[in-house]
């Protein structure tokens, strides 16, 4: 991928919106509800604000992006619960926006998360991603 494929101008970012629709579906409740459920509306903005700083002050392609953006969301315990499976979540949703998918299985991208509360760092999951990472067809993007 590595630059590859997109522009840095192309970029699609997640919205405060965006993640609390996701933490919503997976916890099946209401946007309101999940709303309800977040812990910090400020560490939030700073999660999704992580992967376009990284782009900008350290070149980072949209692994590294994707990988950073996880890691603000499942380590800062945004939320009351599910801020694992809410990261796994946005990870995969900021990729496809973006035209990329991974190719793991539930389990491979399950561990890749549960390895950051064990230390494992963004450049670290930014490596496995690299290595998964499949482009989507354009006509699933519209």
């Amino acid at each position: 991928m590595g630059g590859e494929g997109w522009a840095e101008d192309e970029v699609r970012y997640l919205t405060t919106e965006d993640v609390i629709g996701l933490h919503a579906e997976i916890l099946g409740c209401t946007e309101r509800e999940a709303t309800d459920h977040l812990r910090s509306p400020e560490g939030l903005e700073g999660a999704l604000a992580r992967p376009l700083w990284h782009a900008d002050y350290g070149a980072a392609d949209l692994a590294m992006q994707a990988a950073v953006l996880a890691h603000g969301i499942a380590e800062g315990q945004l939320f009351v619960d599910a801020n694992k499976r809410t990261a796994l979540a946005a990870l995969r949703t900021f990729l496809r926006v973006n035209g990329w998918d991974v190719r793991a299985t539930q389990r491979e991208r399950a561990d890749w998360i549960l390895s950051l509360a064990c230390g494992t760092a963004p450049i670290e999951l930014a490596e496995r991603l690299r290595s998964s990472l499949v482009e989507l067809p354009t006509e699933r993007l519209e």
